[in-house]
């Protein structure tokens, strides 16, 4: 790992995280897409990454508990994994890798390795998530604040009371507390 700060926020202050024009837009463009998944019912792949800390300052390698990398949106509550849609011509793992990079600034390196792939059917949708644990990873950690409002490491075992359902079910998924679901 290189440069690894393990917490970072764009807009570090409660104020500083007003919405903006952006957020209503971006809440009326996640709505939108839910209507089309509803009309259309198309087919979306998409992959969220676990992204370990191993360094040592956040658990892992270094003692302590391990830390997963989680976002907060702009447009959705909760704490999530980063991750989003496959592109056409794109591989799982690109698509991946360029979610992580667009989302936080953080580059995953080395062989991102295949977790599980889970069904998700909401708000009309008809979606496939793979999930990737990816350990090596280098770069500044940063939010965008403008999609991403936050992105920090978090222990395993101390994660924000408001982190999302599903991604506290891949996380006792990962730390083999609950076996492999089908369903997001």
């Amino acid at each position: 790992m290189t440069a690894t700060p393990t917490s970072t926020s764009r807009n570090p202050s409660p104020t500083a995280l007003r919405p903006t024009l952006t957020s209503p837009l971006l809440r009326l463009a996640w709505h939108g897409r839910n209507v089309w998944h509803w009309v259309a019912r198309p087919l979306t792949m998409g992959v969220r990454g676990i992204i370990l800390d191993d360094s040592g300052t956040g658990g892992g390698a270094g003692g302590g508990p391990a830390s997963v990398l989680l976002i907060r949106h702009s447009y959705v509550g909760g704490w999530h994994f980063p991750g989003g849609g496959v592109g056409k011509g794109e591989t799982l793992v690109e698509a991946m890798r360029r979610e992580v990079r667009e989302e936080v600034g953080l580059t995953v390196e080395s062989g991102p390795q295949p977790f599980g792939v889970y069904a998700r059917f909401r708000h009309g949708a008809s979606d496939h998530v793979a999930v990737f644990v990816a350990q090596g990873w280098s770069g500044t950690l940063r939010a965008d604040g403008v999609e991403i409002l936050e992105a920090h490491f978090f222990p395993l075992d101390r994660l924000p009371e408001d982190t999302s359902p599903a991604t506290r079910r891949r996380i006792a998924e990962f730390q083999g507390r609950e076996p492999l679901a089908e369903r997001w």
